[in-house]
């Protein structure tokens, strides 16, 4: 079977808004749309505590995200995470039974809520 590749891929114009600065707003609104009740992550803080203390925080973050597009960061200290197994029924017998979910710190989960939210 023969496809045309270059006829089935279409090129996709205005990607722009991937390579832009973050905006305030932008960072804003992903704070405001975080679940506030999802388990927290290594560095112990969950979406109800970004948004309850935003007023605080919201500067050390929009550095974070400026730091991180003019690449005068690593992100080395903060990019971990727990992976840890969540039982999908009452009383799991196998591997199956359980799924899988990886616990990141605030900060991180913060930055790739944006940039998924670009693509």
């Amino acid at each position: 079977m023969n496809f045309d590749l270059p006829q089935m891929i279409q090129p996709v114009v205005d990607l722009d808004s991937l390579v832009t600065p973050f905006m305030i707003d932008e960072i804003d609104q992903i704070v405001k749309s975080m679940p506030p009740d999802k388990a927290p992550g290594p560095d112990g803080f969950n979406g109800l505590f970004l948004k309850k203390c935003w007023q605080l925080i919201k500067q050390d973050f929009y550095r974070l995200c400026w730091s991180l597009y003019h690449n005068n960061i690593s992100l080395e200290s903060i990019n971990t995470s727990y992976i840890t197994l969540v039982p999908k029924k009452d009383s799991p017998e196998t591997v199956n039974d359980f799924r899988p979910i990886s616990l990141m710190n605030i900060s991180l989960k913060l930055i790739t809520k944006i940039l998924a939210n670009r693509l």
